[in-house]
């Protein structure tokens, strides 16, 4: 385990928003595609569904000019949330902008490929230790 300083985890963290808005742009593509244009609705019925707000204040659901504030590079003033994150996940089936969260402290996301090779690798860790095991145990006989 590492441990980092004050100072090394708060200037990694300093670039965590923009890296999170880079990843969501990058995901939905122009502000003009069609893409885009429906995805305020498809976050609106996955929140709807979960039962929680995307939004602070009187309105319920985002609109395409909530979401594009939120995506925009120069708009500091309107970040989106956590849940808006993981409902943008959800509703674009694509992890990158959580994962440029989890960057931001150091950390990353396995797929489920990554995982398969883990555990892999884990089962011919083991094999070896058991062929070791096997070999003392022989060599006691």
């Amino acid at each position: 385990m590492t441990q980092l300083s004050l100072l090394e985890t708060s200037y990694q963290l300093a670039g965590a928003m923009a890296a999170i808005r880079a990843a969501m742009r990058a995901t939905v593509g122009a502000p003009e595609s069609e893409g885009r244009k429906a995805l305020p609705d498809r976050m609106n019925a996955i929140a709807r569904q979960a039962g929680v707000r995307l939004t602070q204040g009187n309105q319920k659901n985002i609109s395409k000019d909530t979401l594009d504030k939120w995506l925009s590079p120069a708009d500091t003033t309107h970040t989106p949330s956590l849940m808006a994150v993981l409902i943008f996940c959800a509703a674009t089936e694509n992890m990158e902008p959580l994962r440029a969260a989890a960057k931001s402290l150091g950390l990353d996301l396995m797929t489920k490929e990554d995982m398969k090779f883990r555990d892999y690798g884990r089962a011919v860790w083991e094999m070896k230790a058991a062929r070791e095991r096997k070999r003392k145990l022989e060599n006691d006989l």
